[in-house]
């Protein structure tokens, strides 16, 4: 196979200016700049009947080479294999899928042509400490990314995999703990199941014990100085050798009081990031940051989006962000202006277009701007209580555009929430209902199916669960217990039940019938 560097802007095939040659691979230069390094091509490969193909984005690195170097003026115009003294790795893993398409031969020869790391894990050992490797080949790449989900596809399996993890809070090694859990908890990812099995969902009231099983479950998966009895255990259920969340963890925090876990750098299994309004020092607590820095950080956050197919991927989010009646990001125009502009004015634009948003638009598009850029197959994010945070119909776009995210990256987030809005977004064994009597947390699933249903039976049906043993709750459960119908008890009642009351005995009566008791 040949192999062809281009300018920027060449199309292939174009007419006499670059013709569809057979057994042809076009390295396009894209001149994107990774804080002063330029390393990305485009590639095009010409399969044996002329017809061009999209392949995606590669960055091309070297042993030894100088700070802010460019790599296409390095490369020969044209050649068969790059010379040892270079290597090459995909922006994100459907480059290796494309390759497989084309057949196993096709895939192999340009891998080995093009040294690629995630093809040959020695030579990612010998260039993962270089500079360039690091400053841009991943810059935006978790390592155990590269050689988890790109190893696999770049030697031919699926770009996609399931993965299943139970946790077991600290109660399980520590019966001392302020909060005793009855069972594990188990969170299965199913790629291409419908629903979508990449969000998971705890609810349960005030005080069941869900902001500190989010706390612990995250320090068990990445922080190598917590201890089960502190912070209970991962186990994966994975078959091979993966690491279950090779992707990080990524915490979100919509409000300057919601609870960091802090992880110093130095403590970290895996990457650990925390987005949100709070400014995150390392190994100290996180303050809140002032409007200008997160405009910054914005700033800083989408020019890592806007690259190949993140851009895709942050454009989608965007629009499903923008429901009807929204007003948010009306004006599309700005997006193409900032492709088009300096690195300098691209910082300005976004400053000044964040600025102009009101505090709960502004908020969501930083949160969802991060997550574009920091998610990964198999990264975990966690978030506690959005709905605390944001109004239902902004709540159940944001819910949205991160379940799309997610099912595309195959991440998985875990969310401890009270709303209806959020749990409608999920399948009933993606959900975990707490009950909690003292100090006793019992997880159980639903007993209904939760995914599209409606938010009113929802609310009554599931978040009434926990109803108190006194007042009209208790007189409703009574009749319930006596076995009569819902019709029998609006009988009994002679109608004169409120909706909160019917709700209530419709959501105990169906319980009842499915399960056998309430």
């Amino acid at each position: 196979m040949q192999f062809v560097r281009l300018p920027r802007g060449t199309r292939v095939p174009s007419g006499s200016q670059v013709p569809a040659l057979p057994g042809f691979a076009y390295l396009i230069e894209d001149r994107w700049n990774d804080f002063g390094y330029v390393t990305q091509f485009y590639l095009v490969l010409i399969d044996h009947d002329g017809s061009p193909h999209d392949i995606g984005n590669v960055r091309i690195g070297g042993f030894g080479v100088p700070v802010d170097w460019d790599a296409a003026p390095s490369l020969p115009d044209r050649f068969e294999r790059l010379d040892a003294a270079f290597f090459s790795l995909a922006r994100e893993a459907t480059y290796y899928e494309r390759l497989q398409q084309l057949g196993p031969d096709v895939r192999v020869e340009v891998l080995t042509a093009l040294n690629d790391l995630a093809y040959k894990p020695a030579l990612l050992e010998r260039a993962r400490h270089e500079d360039v490797t690091l400053t841009s080949l991943l810059r935006d790449l978790p390592l155990e990314v590269v050689k988890a989900q790109f190893h696999r596809a770049a030697i031919g399996g699926d770009r996609i995999a399931e993965y299943v993890f139970d946790y077991k809070p600290a109660s399980f090694f520590n019966s001392a703990d302020s909060r005793l859990w009855t069972q594990p908890l188990r969170f299965a990812v199913v790629p291409n199941r419908l629903p979508p099995t990449n969000i998971h969902v705890i609810i349960g009231r005030n005080s069941a014990g869900k902001s500190h099983l989010l706390r612990g479950l995250t320090r068990a998966v990445a922080d190598s100085a917590a201890v089960e009895s502190e912070v209970g255990r991962i186990i994966e259920r994975d078959p091979g050798p993966m690491v279950t969340f090779s992707g990080g963890v990524v915490a979100v925090s919509f409000s300057a009081f919601d609870a960091f876990v802090d992880i110093p750098e130095q403590s970290q299994v895996l990457p650990y990031r925390r987005i949100g309004v709070h400014q995150p020092h390392d190994g100290e607590e996180a303050t809140p940051s002032t409007r200008d820095q997160l405009a910054q950080r914005f700033a800083a956050s989408l020019d890592a989006c806007l690259v190949g197919e993140a851009a895709d991927r942050w454009l989608r989010a965007v629009k499903t962000l923008r429901y009807p009646g929204s007003g948010f990001l009306e004006d599309e125009a700005w997006v193409e202006n900032f492709l088009a502009v300096t690195f300098e004015d691209r910082q300005r634009l976004a400053t000044s277009m964040f600025s102009r948003l009101s505090s709960g638009h502004a908020i969501v598009l930083l949160i969802m701007t991060s997550l574009v850029e920091l998610v990964h197959e198999r990264t975990l994010v966690v978030l506690d209580e959005p709905e605390a945070h944001l109004h239902p119909p902004l709540l159940a776009a944001f819910i949205t555009a991160l379940s799309e995210l997610l099912l595309d990256r195959n991440g998985v987030a875990i969310v401890a929430t009270h709303s209806p809005v959020v749990l409608q977004e999920v399948p009933s064994d993606c959900v975990w209902v707490i009950h909690a009597t003292g100090v006793v947390s019992d997880p159980r699933r639903p007993t209904m199916e939760t995914f599209g249903e409606n938010v009113g039976v929802l609310t009554h049906e599931v978040f009434s669960l926990e109803v108190t043993h006194s007042g009209y709750h208790r007189v409703i459960r009574e009749a319930v217990d006596a076995g009569l119908s819902y019709e029998a008890i609006l009988e009994l009642f002679k109608d004169r039940l409120g909706l909160e009351a019917r709700g209530i005995a419709r959501a105990l009566v169906a319980i009842r019938d499915s399960a056998g008791g309430v």
